[in-house]
């Protein structure tokens, strides 16, 4: 009994001892302290797609716990303390957004709202295109994928792709050598370039008709290669549409004026007569490297200087080469010409190039490979050679459309 009654004496003692600590403890709730206002709210970067913000560190007399970001008046997200900075993906292109930033401790105490930002999310699109790009898996420089030095560079080329945070890729033709087999593709361009499949439009080359109707190559890329058995398609990037030609004329009936693609090509023209223009097709109208001018090519060539198209994007040439921009009968005309890129140095190989070229060749080589990277802008358009890692060459400027 007496060992009972010291049992629940000691019960109460404990109880007292809580008691006591929670009386002489602050509870949360009476924290009533907000935490500073965030400074420097700011914008750390914006494209067409998202929008980056970021501010200073709130001080608080326990520890902020959130900050809440408000976009143009209403809550948009809750984030940990820990960050002080926020990436807004639900943006649109071209569009203006205000933001503010307010802190909250853990007893729920909000501080009063930072200054607004104004941010625009961007009307660029930012493009990479290469051509002649994967080369044979029975090629003795393939190596089981790593390639040479020399040749058999899709994946260090591809790699400036994966990590460039690019809005499209044009690829060039020939992007799987020799045959275009479905099987090479998946073998080779897949694991490589085929890693940014999904933001892919392709032109067919040359190689890819090693398989009767290219079909390796249409049922690789499918419906972004446009319909089968064509390999023509047009589309818009941001405010710039772009026209994607089929320059293995035997195959298809003909590039002549009036054949059935040629017009297809004159009526996509007059149809989508937008600011600025992209055409992309294998074989190049001009080249000083491989095969030279290919002068089939002309009625299209014309169909493009006559409706103010900015650029024709080429392989087959295995080297990089800008033109100046020419007008039909590629005379130089910078008011009003087409200027055009050969850009075969996606990884494959390099073919020969001479001493010997074209009147208007602005710049070439046949020793680098890597990408051409185009930023297209409202009305202007930038341009800048990108090597493989460790490479140095580069080639890069600035025109306004016409």
């Amino acid at each position: 009994m007496r060992r009972r009654s010291l049992l629940m004496a000691a019960a109460i003692v404990a109880d007292l001892l809580v008691l006591s600590l929670i009386a002489s403890t602050p509870a949360a709730a009476s924290d009533t302290t907000p935490p500073s206002t965030p400074k420097n709210l700011h914008v750390r970067s914006s494209s067409r797609s998202r929008i980056v913000i970021a501010w200073n560190a709130s001080s608080d007399n326990r520890r902020v716990s959130a900050y809440i970001v408000v976009r143009d008046g209403a809550r948009l997200k809750k984030i940990k303390a820990r960050r002080t900075s926020y990436t807004d993906d639900a943006v649109r292109a071209d569009h203006t957004y205000t933001y503010r930033v307010r802190a909250r401790d853990g007893a729920g105490n909000r501080s009063t709202l930072s200054r607004k930002v104004v941010a625009k999310a961007s009307s660029e699109m930012v493009v990479a295109a290469a051509g002649d790009i994967a080369c044979d898996p029975s090629d003795p420089n393939y190596h089981n994928g790593t390639g040479t030095s020399t040749a058999c560079r899709e994946l260090y080329t591809s790699d400036l792709l994966v990590n460039g945070g690019f809005d499209a890729v044009l690829a060039l033709g020939d992007e799987q050598y020799n045959g275009g087999s479905l099987s090479d593709f998946n073998k080779v361009y897949d694991p490589t370039w085929g890693r940014v499949k999904a933001i892919t439009y392709p032109v067919v080359g040359n190689h890819e008709y090693g398989e009767p109707h290219a079909s390796g190559y249409f049922q690789y890329f499918g419906s972004r290669a446009g319909p089968p058995g064509n390999g023509w398609y047009s589309f818009d990037l941001g405010k710039w549409h772009v026209v994607a030609i089929n320059s293995e004329c035997g195959d298809i009936g003909g590039c002549g004026a009036g054949s059935t693609e040629e017009t297809w090509l004159r009526n996509d023209l007059a149809t989508h007569p937008a600011k600025c223009t992209i055409a992309m097709w294998h074989k190049g109208r001009y080249s000083s490297g491989h095969d030279g001018d290919n002068t089939f090519m002309q009625a299209m060539w014309a169909d493009l200087y006559h409706a103010g198209v900015e650029m024709l994007l080429s392989g087959h040439s295995h080297d990089y080469e800008r033109f100046a921009p020419q007008d039909e009968g590629g005379h130089l005309d910078d008011a009003n010409g087409v200027r055009q890129f050969i850009v075969g140095t996606g990884g494959a190989f390099f073919t020969g190039l001479g001493n010997s070229f074209d009147a208007n060749s602005q710049a070439h080589q046949n020793t680098t490979y890597g990408v051409l990277q185009l930023t297209l802008r409202s009305g202007a358009y930038d341009w800048k050679f990108l090597p493989e890692a460790g490479e140095t060459y580069t080639d890069s400027g600035t025109t306004s459309c016409h």
